[in-house]
C-alpha cells in the first residue's frame, strides 16, 4: 500500500507498516466520516509520548474500511498532527464497515496493569503515586484537574527517581497501622517531603502510622485526629485535601509549633512544604 493513499476498495484486508507523517495523518483524517466523539485528553496524552519519542509500536493498527473510511485510530492520527512528528504505525485496509462496532470493546490496560506485568511489587499503589508525583511536578497540586500522565511518562519518572519504590513501601507500611489515609497520598507525600529532609520524613511518617508518644497539640496527633474524624463523619475527602493535611502538619513540625486544628477548604490553595 502506498503511504500517500488508502485504497478505496479491497477484497481482502491488507496489512502494512507505514511511517505516518503529520501531512498523511491530516489526509487520512479527512476520511474520518463516522466515528465516536473525540477525547481531547487522549490526543494530548498520545501526542506527548510521540513528541518525546516514547510512542511504541505495539501491534495496534489504524484501520480502514473497504470504502476507504477510517474505522479506528482517529485519536492516534490527531496526536501525530499535534506532535508534529512522523510515527511508524501498523495499517489495515479493506475491512467490512460493520466491523467498527466490535473495535475498542475490551477494557483498557492501565498503568498499574503495565507495572504488574513487569513484576513490580504493589503495582497499583506504585502507579497511583507516580501519577501524583508527576502531576505535582507539573504544578497540578490538585492531581489531575486537566490531564494525567501516560504509562510511558510514569515509567520514565520511575527510572529517573527509583527512590519512589521506597515511598510506596512506606505507604503500604503506614496503611497497615493507620488505614484512614489513601496509600497513594501517603506515598506521594513521603516522596515529596523526603526531597526536603529524608531523615525527618522517616520520623514523620512513622508517627503518622502509630501516633506514639505525641503530646496534645502535636501536629501529627492533630493530623491523625482530623483524618479519623472525617472518616467517622463519612465525609468524602479528595486526595488533594489529604495532601494538604499532611503538608500543614509537616510544616508545623518543621517550624516547631503546635497545631490545634487543621483546615483546608475545597477552594483553598495547596500549601507548599518547607
Amino acid at each position: 500500500m502506498s503511504i500517500n493513499s488508502v485504497p478505496a476498495t479491497t477484497v481482502i484486508p491488507e496489512v502494512d507498516i507505514v511511517t505516518v507523517t503529520p501531512k498523511l495523518a491530516e489526509k487520512w483524517l479527512r476520511q474520518n466520516t463516522h466515528n465516536r466523539p473525540l477525547r481531547k485528553r487522549a490526543i494530548a496524552d498520545y501526542s506527548r509520548d510521540m513528541a518525546a519519542g516514547k510512542w511504541l509500536q505495539n501491534g495496534e493498527a489504524i484501520k480502514f474500511a473497504s470504502d476507504g473510511s477510517l474505522l479506528d485510530g482517529q485519536h492516534r492520527l490527531y496526536a501525530v498532527v499535534k506532535a508534529g512528528v512522523p510515527v511508524v504505525m501498523l495499517i489495515v485496509t479493506g475491512l467490512p464497515p460493520e466491523t467498527q462496532e466490535t473495535m475498542d470493546a475490551g477494557r483498557k490496560r492501565t498503568t498499574a496493569d503495565a507495572f504488574g506485568l513487569r513484576g513490580e511489587a504493589n503495582a497499583t499503589v506504585l502507579a497511583a503515586v507516580l501519577k501524583r508525583v508527576w502531576l505535582w511536578d507539573q504544578g497540578d497540586y490538585k492531581f489531575g484537574q486537566n490531564y494525567i500522565p501516560t504509562t510511558a511518562e510514569c515509567a520514565a519518572l520511575l527510572k529517573e527517581r527509583p527512590e519512589i519504590h521506597r515511598s510506596v513501601e512506606i505507604a503500604v507500611r503506614v496503611h497497615q497501622t493507620f488505614r484512614y489515609l489513601p496509600q497513594s497520598v501517603t506515598g506521594t507525600a513521603h516522596h515529596l517531603l523526603s526531597r526536603i529532609d529524608s531523615g525527618e520524613a522517616v520520623w514523620f511518617f512513622a508517627r503518622v502510622g502509630d501516633g506514639a508518644e505525641l503530646p496534645a497539640g502535636h501536629p501529627v496527633l492533630t493530623l491523625r485526629t482530623r483524618i479519623m474524624t472525617d472518616k467517622a463523619d463519612n465525609r468524602s475527602i479528595p486526595d488533594f485535601r489529604y495532601m494538604a493535611y499532611l503538608i500543614r502538619a509537616w510544616n508545623a513540625v518543621r517550624d516547631g509549633r503546635s497545631l490545634g486544628r487543621i483546615i483546608q477548604a475545597a477552594d483553598a490553595s495547596m500549601p507548599l512544604p518547607h
